[in-house]
């Protein structure tokens, strides 16, 4: 079973206005270079680098292409991936122009079945964290 570690750490909340509380975190570990990614889908898979490379490159083109038309790019078992903007409102149409907006970027929903492999994964590292007394004098 795939596992999920998690470290604590104790820091201010600020919806708990600014207490310090105990929160956990994923561990993570290492960027995984495309490199590697495209190394181990080779050794997995059976397919030369080479072909591998090509694809992922190929993929990569393909998907900024549709991103940048305009459409939502459905990945399959990876999820759907989509353009978005953050831009400021505008009383009048006429003053409503590029530079309202504040932000772009793109929003990632993962398939149904990444998160169901995530919620099916094990997290460990949970552990009752000991806090000192103070010593009485």
């Amino acid at each position: 079973m795939p596992t999920l570690k998690v470290k604590i750490h104790k820091q201010k909340v600020s919806v708990k206005n600014g207490e310090e509380m105990y929160v956990a975190h994923l561990k993570s570990y290492t960027r995984m270079p495309k490199e590697e990614v495209i190394r181990v889908i080779s050794e997995n898979q059976g397919i030369s680098k080479a072909n591998v490379a090509a694809s992922f490159y190929a993929l990569a083109d393909t998907f900024k292409q549709f991103l940048l038309e305009g459409h939502v790019v459905d990945l399959g078992p990876l999820g759907t991936f989509r353009a978005s903007i953050n831009c400021t409102a505008e009383k009048n149409l006429k003053d409503l122009s590029p530079k309202n907006i504040t932000r772009r970027r793109i929003i990632y929903h993962p398939s149904p079945e990444l998160m169901e492999a995530l919620y099916d994964a094990k997290i460990v590292g949970f552990h009752e964290v000991e806090e000192k007394e103070p010593e009485n004098t």
